[in-house]
């Protein structure tokens, strides 16, 4: 199944890219291009994160919205 239409990621690269050690969804988009374009797949990534590697999931390891001037 394709996660990310805008790279052409699928379950298989993403988990595979878990298993080399990406443990965050930053590591997961340096080793496979998922969520670098658009972003609508971050969720879909994570999900993959979270059910292939739970062990691995610290709630640092979530994207949080940053500010930027003050604004989001």
């Amino acid at each position: 199944m394709i996660v990310c239409v805008c790279n052409n990621v699928n379950v298989d690269k993403v988990k595979a890219s878990i298993d080399a050690g990406s443990d965050t969804l930053e590591a997961i988009r340096e080793t496979t291009g998922a969520t670098a374009c658009c972003g609508k797949c971050q969720f879909k990534v994570n999900r993959v994160l979270q059910q292939h590697a739970p062990q691995l999931i610290e709630q640092d390891s979530f994207p949080v919205a940053q500010t930027v001037n003050g604004t989001r």
